[in-house]
């Protein structure tokens, strides 16, 4: 009886869905962030 508490095989591959997430957040804005500046500021530079 020497592992009286043994810890689940799943809780030792447990994935961090809070970094996941702030992470996908973060690069979505970043994408938006980056189509806003592109439409106001750079519409004009290749028109005919």
């Amino acid at each position: 009886m020497a592992d009286e508490n043994p810890t689940p095989a799943y809780e030792e591959i447990k994935p961090r869905f809070g970094r996941l997430l702030s992470v996908c957040v973060i690069a979505v804005l970043f994408c938006g962030g980056l189509v806003w500046f592109a439409g106001t500021y750079l519409l004009d530079c290749c028109g005919p």
